[in-house]
């Protein structure tokens, strides 16, 4: 439904916007972040940015529920951050990966009608926005760029998959925590610095290990000069070093 949009201004400030407008710039900046070859297409951008709707979600809410039906949606996390997993059936949380603003909730379920694989709890406050999956294709037929973006993204989602499961397979725990600490590095705005977000039990779990073999691992780390550690920040020294690390483990 088309509303309105009332601004005002100051002599001291631009426009000011409505919380509809930020909400939707908000919506596109994350877009941005997934599917950056759509700055080529504004007019697409904008589009796709006006399709669906935003839902927000309190601190430990439930973004999505594994095994609950999809019914054509493609979720992307607009803002805060979110745990993906599954519980035991003793309740147990456990995580396979977190995700921040920019990244896709779900990508993949819409196409195939299938259910939801994995449940999204907000580690913190969350606005996660809802496309209809119908749209985004009749969208994708229209632009090659976004069709592009999405076979991209689906194609990475499913090599990220199986190279995670191999990992826990022929990895040892210290190569995968260090490239884990890597991707991590990458996603930040700093060179050498990063906060681990997750809780220690979310970060064990993802990558395969016990609260207790993460613990004696990162200070083996910190002895051993490949990182520095305070608390949650983390500072790399040596970027290099740390991914000779991880070659010369896996080559052993």
């Amino acid at each position: 439904m088309n509303a309105f949009i009332h601004s005002e201004t100051t002599p001291y400030s631009g426009p000011q916007l409505s919380p509809a407008q930020l909400q939707a710039r908000q919506v596109r900046q994350a877009l941005e972040q997934a599917w950056p070859a759509l700055l080529d297409v504004p007019q697409t951008l904008n589009e796709l940015a006006g399709l669906g709707r935003s839902h927000r979600v309190r601190a430990r809410g439930r973004v999505l529920h594994e095994g609950f039906a999809n019914k054509g949606s493609l979720w992307l996390l607009v803002r805060g951050k979110v745990s993906m997993g599954k519980r035991s059936e003793k309740g147990k949380w456990w995580q396979s990966h977190s995700l921040s603003a920019g990244q896709w909730l779900d990508l993949s379920s819409a196409w195939s009608g299938s259910l939801y694989p994995e449940t999204a709890i907000a580690t913190t406050a969350v606005l996660a926005h809802e496309f209809p999956a119908t749209e985004v294709l009749r969208l994708s037929r229209e632009e090659p760029a976004l069709l592009g973006a999405l076979l991209a993204s689906l194609s990475r989602f499913s090599c990220e998959a199986i190279a995670a499961r191999q990992a826990l397979t022929i990895k040892d725990f210290p190569v995968r925590l260090a490239e884990w600490l890597l991707v991590q590095l990458q996603q930040s705005d700093s060179a050498d610095h990063l906060v681990i977000s997750e809780l220690k039990r979310d970060l064990a779990a993802q990558l395969g290990a016990t609260p207790e073999t993460l613990s004696r691992t990162l200070r083996q780390f910190q002895e051993s000069g490949l990182i520095e550690m305070q608390h949650s920040e983390v500072w790399i020294p040596d970027v290099q070093r740390l991914r000779g690390f991880c070659k010369a483990s896996v080559s052993r």
